[in-house]
């Protein structure tokens, strides 16, 4: 066997979820999908595993693309990944092989009789075709089995049509929109398990994205530095495409330093700050008609960063020593380093690509997981 076909043992040192010390009655939830933290889906299902995890022993089995799941997608880190916390003491992780004959086989081996739910993670567009032997051998040690599947901007009722026959078999099944549940009752007729939405699922936008990215920053008061390091990252855009961007800094400030720093900026055309004290039903306006926000060391109670957060947005949080206290179950939040220009410029880049992406609210994973059981 090579590497990814020998994961039979677990990465971890933790006791297996599965094992017999933990108990002879069934306690123990299995969670299966992406994995990297460099993806939206990896950053879900690390949310989900870490609510559950609260109250239950949790098997985490990760199963990513065929192809290299971590390319052309997101460089920035998660800020809601760089959160640990110590649920992780309640989870095993294994990593599923590859080969089809392999991974069944490991299914099998890691469904212990010890597994109540069994937790399938779907997301539109990547292989979901284990799907179908992950609730095979859920039903052999009859564990209930659920799967979760994202309504994803680019997903259509083709696509649910094409994971149809490998979810038939679960008993139930989660989507974020009432469409998409349509679309598999639809292709399943009297096949279809329970097929219901959940809020925390719907990751599609109701409001197209405009043609020019408003981005939204907000700066500690006088803070030239924070000011200095955005303007650098926001001039590196290439002239062809800034007239697509438009940056407003909210900073309250005292003198002409401020705005000097902007004028002399390369992109100064496409910037604009603003000094005034922000309402917070102006706030509410400015961040609703936004692509992406940047915050720069916010406090616990940011009303600009639980506002984004509010309105399902992707937010840099650029923090310049310690990790900040927002941000904990937001997947929405992307990290960089105040003190390199170039940190902002890339998870900013990021941002706007995930822009036509709603984010759920952290409390939403907690009701997810109360719908899930376990």
């Amino acid at each position: 066997m090579n590497g990814s076909e020998s994961a039979f043992m677990p990465r971890s040192k933790t006791r297996m979820a599965g094992d017999s010390t933990v108990g002879s009655v069934r306690s123990v939830v299995a969670i299966a999908g992406p994995s990297s933290s460099l993806t939206i889906p990896g950053i879900v299902v690390s949310q989900i595993v870490r609510v559950m995890a609260r109250t239950n022993s949790v098997i985490r089995i990760n199963v990513d693309d065929r192809s290299d799941f971590d390319s052309e997608l997101f460089r920035a880190p998660s800020l809601a990944a760089a959160l640990h916390d110590d649920v992780e003491l309640n989870v095993v992780t294994f990593e599923a092989p590859r080969r089809s004959w392999a991974r069944n086989e490991a299914f099998e081996w890691w469904m212990s009789s010890h597994v109540e739910t069994a937790v399938a993670f779907v997301w539109p567009g990547i292989d979901s075709t284990w799907v179908r032997q992950f609730v095979a051998a859920a039903k052999k040690v009859g564990a209930t089995s659920t799967v979760v599947c994202a309504s994803a901007p680019r997903a259509n009722s083709l696509s649910f049509a094409h994971i149809a026959d490998f979810i038939k078999d679960a008993d139930q099944v989660l989507v974020g929109r009432e469409s998409d549940a349509q679309a598999l009752r639809k292709e399943l007729g009297s096949r279809a398990p329970s097929i219901t939405t959940h809020q925390a699922l719907q990751f599609s936008r109701s409001v197209p994205q405009p043609a020019v990215h408003r981005i939204m920053a907000f700066l500690p008061k006088d803070n030239m530095v924070a000011l200095a390091t955005l303007l650098a990252a926001f001039d590196a855009i290439p002239e062809a495409w800034v007239d697509s961007y438009h940056l407003e800094v909210l900073m309250r400030f005292t003198g002409e330093d401020a705005p000097q720093l902007v004028a002399a900026s390369y992109h100064s055309e496409c910037v604009k700050l603003n000094g005034d004290d922000i309402s917070s039903e102006k706030l509410g306006r400015l961040v609703a008609g936004s692509s992406a926000l940047i915050i720069a060391d916010p406090v616990v109670d940011s009303r600009a960063f639980s506002t984004a957060v509010d309105c399902g947005l992707p937010v840099v949080v650029v923090a310049s020593a310690n990790l900040p206290g927002v941000g904990s179950g937001y997947v929405g939040a992307l990290l960089a380093d105040l003190d390199r220009p170039v940190s902002v410029y890339v998870a900013v880049t990021h941002a706007l690509r995930l822009s036509d992406l709603q984010f759920p609210r952290p409390e939403e994973w907690q009701a997810l997981v109360n719908v899930i059981g376990g």
